[in-house]
């Protein structure tokens, strides 16, 4: 059987745990982690707690969190759920009706990333029924996911592995479950936050990684024609790392630099 952890405590996981007025239920009143744990530690849980508190002072949801004891919820809940190896854990934060926090955390299995399969790529397009706004709120994963959920059904709907998310200028934002980046004579460009991206934690890691290689990484304003004109593309997460794209609006891409990026950066990280 498997479990989830409920504030704490480890319940089973079709054991209810929240009434009919709970505010993520009724208003997406809340926010989410998605987290890679590998052998048997989580990579980058410095940026996923960080974030975390951010996103709930943000939003005036109380508190008393710390690192270590959503840590210890973590990996108690994986050890349960016998995931600690490689999971995919998802951590949700909600307002309850007195304005505190509570958590609700998830963990299953994940399969490691099959080289063969990743070096194919992943194929995308646009999502053409939303814009993200660009407000104070854009770069928070809150449990109000509508154009990315919408986004998901519509690149699967047309037979592609993801789709991009345009934000209220017509600019490239990010995808329904990742951050994108392109090169460009050998350097990297990613939306600047305030185009309305998610603030993801691989984009963080990956932006830092790459200049202390000596990278130049730009993060501004970016259009579908700069995603055609580049020489590759590729998406970020937590929980896979880097994602090549193979296609984009009949383009075929290369992944090169992708590649020795994903072997240098990321397998170190998850290993």
């Amino acid at each position: 059987m498997m479990h989830v952890c409920f504030n704490g405590q480890m319940i089973a996981e079709n054991t209810p745990v929240f009434n009919a007025d709970n505010r993520g239920f009724r208003y997406g009143d809340g926010v989410f982690e998605t987290i890679k744990v590998s052998k048997e530690r989580i990579p980058l849980i410095d940026f996923h707690f960080e974030r975390l508190i951010t996103s709930l002072q943000l939003l005036k949801i109380q508190h008393s969190y710390t690192k270590e004891l959503l840590v210890q919820w973590i990996m108690r809940l994986c050890q349960l759920n016998q995931c600690k190896d490689s999971a995919r854990v998802r951590l949700a934060a909600f307002r309850n009706a007195i304005g505190h926090a509570e958590i609700i955390i998830e963990a299953q299995p994940v399969k490691s990333i099959d080289i063969q399969t990743w070096s194919q790529g992943f194929s995308l397009t646009i999502y053409p029924y939303a814009r993200k706004s660009r407000d104070v709120f854009a770069n928070l994963k809150t449990a109000n996911f509508l154009p990315y959920v919408m986004a998901g059904f519509y690149a699967v709907e047309k037979g592609f592995d993801d789709c991009i998310v345009l934000n209220d200028d017509n600019k490239i934002c990010d995808s329904s479950k990742a951050n994108i980046f392109m090169i460009r004579d050998n350097e990297f460009y990613t939306p600047a936050l305030h185009q309305g991206c998610i603030n993801g934690v691989m984009r963080r890691y990956l932006i830092d990684a790459l200049k202390e290689l000596n990278y130049v990484v730009h993060q501004e304003e970016i259009v579908e024609e700069d995603l055609v004109s580049a020489d590759e593309l590729f998406l970020t997460n937590a929980v896979k790392g880097i994602m090549p794209v193979n296609t984009f609006k009949g383009k075929q891409y290369n992944n090169s630099i992708t590649s020795g990026i994903y072997e240098r950066l990321i397998i170190p990280l998850f290993a």
